[in-house]
């Protein structure tokens, strides 16, 4: 779309009253409907990387917790050695927590997306 002075010059008589939607943008693949998509793109790439770091660590420290805990590496609870079930049980409610705060944030982040196309 022109401005509405290079409209009047050229003698369309119409000066651009309304601007292009960021839905239109997006529909059409433009370079600004481009720009926003590869925000929420970077964002919703933040948050996997953030909550994958986040496992490795909780994961990549346990070898690291039961070498310094004598208790917790030669342990045992009716029988089951302790770092089993560390391992085996505990394990699970961090990851199940990581996918449910991932899963949130992700909604999250798509809804301000909307949002934001929705005021532009």
């Amino acid at each position: 779309m022109a401005h509405p002075r290079t409209l009047a010059a050229l003698g369309s008589g119409e000066p651009a009253t309304e601007h292009a939607s960021v839905h239109d943008d997006l529909g059409r693949q433009t370079p600004l409907g481009d720009i926003y998509l590869r925000s929420l793109m970077r964002s919703q790439l933040r948050l996997g990387l953030a909550v994958v770091g986040t496992l490795a660590l909780v994961l990549g420290s346990l070898p690291y917790l039961f070498l310094i805990t004598p208790v917790l590496r030669d342990g045992t609870l009716a029988g089951i050695p302790v770092t089993w079930l560390v391992i085996g049980v505990a394990v699970y409610p961090v990851i199940l927590t990581l996918a449910l705060v991932c899963v949130r944030r992700a909604r999250r982040n798509e809804r301000d997306f909307v949002d934001l196309i929705d005021r532009s």
